[in-house]
């Protein structure tokens, strides 16, 4: 399953903070082609482990990748989550307005901007970590079929509340679901990009501040698994009065 490639032009188009290099955003560009790239060839759904525990592993070899002004992050994280339904899962990750409640470890707020059925979704969140940043976010879903799914989200504005420190400058997630008689497998790759740290400002950030993708990747994928599988959760039904997303021509 693809979605249109337009879209992700669109996406990358005006993903980057404007803050970021002209250099450093070609560079990033050119790593998401190729690595979407990689992604569309796959031939079958990419395996996660039945066992409890969240797998990860870096996608294209080690991390950071340096790139001139700035340190990009590319991660793979896998979970099984037993007795979960790939509706009731999916339901839960389209309901932008109540993230925080889903995802407490990683996010602080979130609202959603607009939606065009269950394909296109543009919503808002503040992140815990790496540090408190609120992130602008596109959303392309595919349409479920032979009980699979994916989606791609891009990030169109990232600001960090308080001093900016460049921690986050371009948050790129893909999502992949497939359900089995027994609960929904789902794998989650992450490209991220921060400005040009040292070394020691890396591993001291990696302590104090939360600076780890791989960590947040973790949380993340932890906290679907015990949010759709908690008693009881009940999933607001879709809001008609949500706005219909613009249309943007792609560059």
């Amino acid at each position: 399953m693809t979605l249109a490639k337009s879209s992700f032009t669109l996406a990358l188009a005006v993903g980057l903070s404007a803050q970021t290099k002209p250099q450093t955003r070609a560079e990033f560009d050119r790593y998401v082609s190729a690595a979407e790239s990689r992604m569309d060839a796959q031939k079958a759904f990419p395996p996660a482990d039945r066992g409890k525990d969240v797998r990860t592993i870096a996608a294209n070899g080690a991390n950071p990748h340096s790139l001139p002004g700035g340190q990009l992050y590319d991660w793979i994280g896998t979970v099984f989550i037993p007795g979960a339904s790939l509706d009731k899962l999916l339901r839960m990750l389209q309901d932008y307005d109540h993230r925080a409640t889903y995802f407490p470890e990683t996010i602080a707020s979130s609202k959603l901007l607009c939606r065009d059925g269950n394909r296109r979704f543009r919503y808002t969140m503040r992140l815990k970590e790496p540090a408190v940043i609120d992130v602008e976010s596109e959303v392309l879903w595919d349409p479920v079929a032979d009980r699979r799914c994916r989606c791609r989200s891009y990030s169109t504005k990232t600001a960090e509340v308080g001093k900016d420190h460049g921690y986050l400058r371009q948050l790129n997630s893909y999502w992949w679901f497939a359900e089995a008689d027994d609960g929904v497998y789902v794998r989650a790759e992450t490209i991220t990009l921060s400005d040009e740290f040292g070394a020691m400002t890396r591993a001291l950030g990696s302590m104090l501040m939360g600076i780890n993708p791989e960590k947040s990747l973790k949380h993340s994928l932890t906290s679907m698994r015990e949010s759709v599988l908690k008693p009881g959760l009940e999933i607001p039904a879709e809001s008609s009065a949500a706005a219909a997303c613009e249309s943007r021509s792609s560059r």
